[in-house]
């Protein structure tokens, strides 16, 4: 144990659960909030939850993960006391062809939260990493459970580096991460963050099932960060090379192949490419 004396550091203290939802005024989401000092996963929790009728709006946090994920199943580092690792239930009134559509709606919120904390404008990187000067900030990962015409519920995971400064980092990530707390010199009060965040994410939420993505559309292309940029895409065993052009009313990334075909991208991994 340290001794009685030592000097507090706010970047080592637990989440204070009781700050963020003094900072709530809950319509739809963070109705409830479950709070952990350790998960596997919030977004394995929350979906147990969602499969045992849990409501929309739930909201699961998690202190530390010991098994975070991100996109195509690749880990996400999920050191304590640091970040925030958070999931949402949601049971959109939406088809099934538009759950795709709930990540780039959270991308939206996320990168306009973020900017409350940064001077740096964030960027996304289609289709759910939030990026700062190219370095990985912060990530959306969706989980949906479908049946034919109906979405039963999607599991909405994010996770943002709060205060983990890249001298703590391991060597993998070092190089292209960043945080909120070296972007902007100092620590960040993670329960400030995930409050608005929740806040935002109500708002756009609301946005997307009432008027569709597209209303969102301009907000996403006015942070893509690939935006004219050479690009490959791989998906399964298939891959393309061409120039990103942004994306379609639906979402889809849109982008040119080298011999000038345009493509409608639904799934795959973008990788920026030298031009």
């Amino acid at each position: 144990m340290p001794p009685s004396d030592a000097p507090f550091n706010p970047a080592a203290a637990p989440l204070d659960i009781d700050k963020v939802r003094q900072q709530l005024i809950p319509r739809r989401l963070g109705v409830e909030l479950h709070y952990f000092a350790e998960l596997g996963s919030t977004n394995t929790h929350a979906r147990e939850l969602a499969e045992r009728g849990a409501p929309e709006g739930e909201v699961v946090i998690a202190d530390a993960q010991t098994q975070g994920r991100g996109r195509l199943g690749r880990r996400w580092e999920s050191p304590g006391r640091r970040n925030l690792y958070f999931s949402v239930i949601l049971r959109p009134r939406l088809a099934p062809a538009h759950a795709a559509q709930i990540t780039l709606m959270a991308a939206v919120a996320l990168a306009e939260t973020l900017d409350s904390f940064i001077a740096p404008m964030a960027e996304i990187k289609w289709p759910n990493d939030i990026l700062v000067g190219g370095r990985k900030l912060a990530g959306v990962l969706t989980e949906a459970a479908c049946s034919a015409d109906v979405i039963e519920h999607v599991i909405l995971g994010i996770g943002i580096n709060v205060n983990y400064r890249r001298e703590e980092m391991p060597g993998e990530i070092h190089a292209r991460a960043t945080s909120l707390a070296d972007l902007s010199g100092d620590f960040v009060a993670r329960e400030n963050v995930l409050a608005r965040l929740i806040h935002a994410l109500d708002r756009c939420y609301g946005v997307l099932e009432q008027s569709g993505f597209d209303a969102l559309r301009p907000r996403w292309e006015a942070r893509f960060a690939l935006r004219g940029k050479r690009v490959r895409v791989e998906h399964l065993d298939q891959w393309i090379v061409g120039r990103a052009l942004g994306i379609a009313p639906d979402g889809a990334l849109l982008v040119e192949d080298e011999s000038g075909a345009l493509h409608n991208i639904y799934a795959g991994d973008v990788i920026a490419l030298e031009n």
